[in-house]
């Protein structure tokens, strides 16, 4: 009984982790561009997590465009950089990248 509890507890952390994740996007603006399922602006998050499924530095890669911006990968329209506003830090970049890819679509 208490493996199912603490299974119980992990699973609900996890879902107040995207939860919160979420959240966090949508503070910041960035559904302003992205949806999670389909292309905005930007492309949605289900098709990133997709493209990086098997990329071992996927979670890096997108820190690194949410902190810096990034260009190209996805057409011309660029994504604007959010580290000069101080408003993510990157530990909340890495955790925002972390759940994107999470999204990736049932194969």
């Amino acid at each position: 009984l208490g493996a199912f509890i603490a299974l119980g507890a992990v699973r609900a952390a996890a879902a107040a982790s995207a939860a919160e994740m979420q959240q966090l996007a949508q503070s910041e603006g960035c559904f302003s561009c992205h949806a999670i399922d389909h292309k905005k602006v930007g492309p949605s998050y289900r098709a990133v997590a997709q493209r990086y499924a098997h990329n071992p530095h996927a979670a890096a890669i997108l820190q690194d465009a949410i902190l810096n911006g990034h260009q190209g990968s996805w057409g011309v329209i660029p994504m604007p950089a959010y580290a000069p506003d101080g408003y993510l830090n990157p530990h909340q970049a890495l955790d925002l990248a972390r759940w994107i890819l999470s999204l990736k679509p049932a194969s």
